[in-house]
């Protein structure tokens, strides 16, 4: 009687498990790259800027790359947690918007993010073998699964400016809008926290691999991911303070209208903080544990 019970036990445990195939195939490595945008307050698609999606210029796109871990909760929740390193850039050069265009930033900025967000699939993702359909339409949409995320990532950033040797230097240290000066704040943090908002899809080429892409939007709560956020300080007391340099990073306009950068002036857009984007295209292994095999016939 015992073995008769051990053996319905055991036999319920099998069934439960080829069953539900996501169940031991739930973890999954990620390796992505693609391209990057930063929608901040140097240089901007439109002439009225947003520090939106609308704002991003194509023009200055740069790259991305990212590896991360990704566990389902069930087949249709999961969570990820990824590390990415970031290219940014922004230049007035390419602002639609005349006065940006005359205030010459050319940004560079380098910035690594360490991210978990939450996935809901309102397209199942796809576990265990699923071929032996009917035709190739039906195959090729069956193997497709989509989401939406959000989460919450850190990251760090070293927005540099180009100098007129043609080389990037650091800005933050430089104190471009007067920060560290006597009665003026202290120089901003190059760390931030960031809410990412997600939308992919991906497609499984099989038991373990798969493909996707992904949009992701961060919104962030700093300014100064590309060094500009408020007004032009006295040129003259920056340069006393830290140098020729400094001096012409906090002001490279090349002196056609030297009234629209002078002390007291608009330099950015306090109000709007930055965001940052990419659209990553991925490749996905997921880690089988045991024979997860169950023919869909």
């Amino acid at each position: 009687m015992k073995k008769f019970i051990l053996f319905l036990f055991l036999s319920g445990l099998m069934l439960t498990s080829f069953g539900q195939p996501w169940k031991t195939d739930r973890q999954e490595i990620i390796g992505s790259a693609g391209p990057s945008f930063l929608t901040g307050d140097v240089g901007g698609a439109v002439d009225q800027p947003t520090n939106t999606i609308r704002d991003i210029n194509f023009k200055a796109t740069r790259f991305s790359l990212g590896g991360g871990y990704n566990y389902f909760i069930r087949q249709d929740m999961s969570v990820v947690g990824q590390f990415t390193y970031n290219m940014l850039t922004a230049k007035d050069e390419f602002a639609a918007n005349e006065a940006r265009r005359n205030r010459n930033f050319d940004i560079r900025t380098h910035l690594m993010e360490v991210s978990a967000q939450y996935r809901y699939y309102f397209v199942k993702d796809k576990f265990g073998h699923t071929f032996k359909l009917r035709d190739a339409s039906s195959m090729f949409f069956s193997q497709i699964s989509a989401y939406a995320a959000i989460g919450v990532a850190g990251f760090y950033f070293n927005p540099k400016g180009r100098y007129s040797d043609n080389k990037f230097y650091a800005l933050q240290p430089l104190g471009t809008e007067g920060q560290g000066l006597a009665g003026e704040p202290e120089k901003y943090k190059r760390i931030g926290i960031a809410i990412p908002f997600s939308i992919g899809a991906k497609y499984s080429l099989g038991e373990r691999w798969g493909i996707g892409a992904e949009l992701c939007i961060r919104k962030t709560f700093t300014d100064y991911i590309d060094d500009v956020s408020t007004v032009y300080y006295d040129n003259t007391a920056i340069e006393t303070a830290y140098g020729e340099k400094a001096g012409f990073l906090a002001d490279p306009n090349d002196g056609a209208n030297p009234t629209w950068t002078g002390a007291g002036e608009r330099r950015g857009g306090e109000n709007l903080q930055d965001y940052y984007a990419t659209f990553m295209f991925s490749v996905n292994y997921k880690l089988l544990k045991g024979n997860s095999f169950k023919p869909r016939f």
